[in-house]
């Protein structure tokens, strides 16, 4: 296995409005990291090129900030609800295990359409053959936006693609305000399903599984607290 990255988290001064908008502070003042393609065992292939997303996280001692910057040529959704399918479409997602114990982790996801994912995954194989999804748990508090830069559902334009903007508090992922140099295990993924495929499939820590498949928690990266 590859050595795992690790992302620093700063913390901010201010609480940031949640709008979607990510050309303002503290966006513009953090570096980008991207994502990389997920998808099969040769990142280098055709199969695994994908258009880019730009990750960049934060936080104010009391909540989790993300955001994803995703380019994206044919930006698209149906589902508009909670706990639909919003990954059988296009999404962002961020896999989060505060203890640092990647067997129980939080996932959670959204679509260019606003269509929302929640859920608790118990992974105790590290396989999805054996992991248990609990969709009762509320990420109470969750503060989620997103703006598309084009038309939505309009199949035969040019869109430029769209944000998602996440403030995550601590308290709804069960885990006091992170300590400085305090280390998470987390993983950050989006699907882009582009108009006449193939289909793209990207992570800060790529799994390069063939199938793509994300719930391999053993190549959680490490976010580190300042």
């Amino acid at each position: 296995m590859p050595q795992l990255p690790l992302l620093r988290v700063p913390r901010i001064a201010a609480r940031v409005p949640i709008d979607g908008d990510l050309n303002k502070s503290p966006w513009t003042h953090l570096a980008p990291t991207p994502l990389a393609a997920s998808h099969g065992r040769d990142p280098g292939n055709a199969r695994g090129s994908v258009q880019p997303t730009a990750l960049r996280v934060c936080h104010d001692g009391v909540r989790l900030y993300v955001a994803f910057d995703c380019a994206d040529r044919d930006v698209w959704g149906s589902y508009r609800g909670r706990n639909e399918r919003p990954y059988d479409e296009e999404v962002c997602e961020a896999f989060l295990a505060p203890n640092g114990d990647v067997r129980r982790y939080f996932e959670l996801e959204l679509s260019p359409r606003g269509a929302y994912w929640e859920g608790i995954i118990d992974s105790p194989d590290l396989a999805r053959a054996t992991m248990r999804t609990n969709l009762d748990w509320v990420c109470a508090g969750w503060e989620r936006a997103v703006r598309v830069r084009g038309t939505l559902d309009v199949r035969d334009d040019l869109d430029e693609g769209w944000s998602v903007e996440w403030a995550i508090p601590f308290a709804s992922l069960e885990a006091a305000p992170p300590r400085a140099g305090e280390r998470w295990r987390a993983n950050f993924f989006r699907i882009e399903r582009p108009r006449g495929g193939p289909d793209e499939f990207s992570a800060w820590a790529p799994t390069y599984a063939e199938p793509a498949e994300f719930h391999l928690p053993q190549h959680f990266g490490v976010l580190e607290f300042a």
